[in-house]
């Protein structure tokens, strides 16, 4: 009853704003955590997603894939259009995200599977995430956290739920509460290489640094090219090695 009442509200609140926030639709849906958890960035348009391609379901080799048409990041592969298709390009992606030596090609990669976790995820809480981070955006944090939780608790099984969530409680320096949402966010998704960047962050601010380490190590693993990542994870071990631990 509690969240029928709180969905009602939101509901209501999206329909009173939508006109104020059209302009505001394309929004970047996901966004790295900031080192530091300071005013929000403005964030560029993202792509909507790609009409299905008509690509060959079977990624092609290296030396055909600069001749391959297709979806930005895709890597031939067509868009999917079932919840099994998703799971199984995510899956390939991942493989190709964990060892492409290219940083360009890699975001390109990173960019997709990004648009493919919105798909995992109903039209409702995507927007009531998309509405939050509207309020974010303009450093109204506090506003933005109930579409966050209304989002969370309509569909718990979606981990862009949680670590968009995590992101809006990060901003309030809300540590605990944000650590908690990535480990929900990973427990569904553990290739998820945004919670785990947001996660190896806030562990540093913690003061958690051996732990951070384990998770940039980790990020490492599913994103070798991530923005920053390989910097911060030298950085961090250097400093943990001169301590003597």
């Amino acid at each position: 009853m509690i969240f029928s009442v709180r969905l009602i509200l939101v509901v209501l609140a999206l329909a009173g704003g939508a006109a104020n926030a059209a302009a505001d639709d394309e929004l970047l849906k996901t966004m790295p955590f900031p080192s530091e958890p300071g005013p929000a960035q403005q964030r560029p348009p993202i792509e909507k997603a790609p009409p299905a391609a008509k690509a060959p379901p079977v990624a092609p080799s290296p030396g055909a894939l600069a001749r391959q048409k297709g979806p930005p990041g895709m890597m031939g592969l067509p868009w999917p259009q079932t919840p099994e298709d998703v799971s199984k390009t995510l899956d390939n992606l991942y493989a190709y995200l964990a060892t492409e030596g290219d940083h360009r090609q890699a975001g390109e990669i990173g960019a997709a599977i990004e648009r493919l976790w919105r798909l995992q995820g109903g039209d409702t809480a995507n927007l009531l995430i998309d509405r939050g981070e509207i309020f974010s955006s303009r450093n109204e944090n506090d506003k933005a956290l109930p579409f966050l939780d209304a989002a969370v608790e309509l569909s718990p099984e979606y981990a862009e739920a949680w670590s968009h969530r995590a992101y809006i409680e990060y901003r309030m320096d809300n540590y605990p509460a944000a650590l908690g949402d990535l480990r929900r966010a990973l427990a569904i998704e553990p290739n998820n290489f945004r919670a785990l960047d947001g996660m190896a962050k806030i562990l540093v601010l913690m003061g958690e640094k051996k732990a951070a380490l384990e998770v940039y190590n980790q990020l490492l693993k599913v994103h070798p090219n991530i923005e920053g990542g390989e910097t911060a994870r030298d950085a961090l071990k250097k400093e943990i090695e001169g301590q003597g631990i």
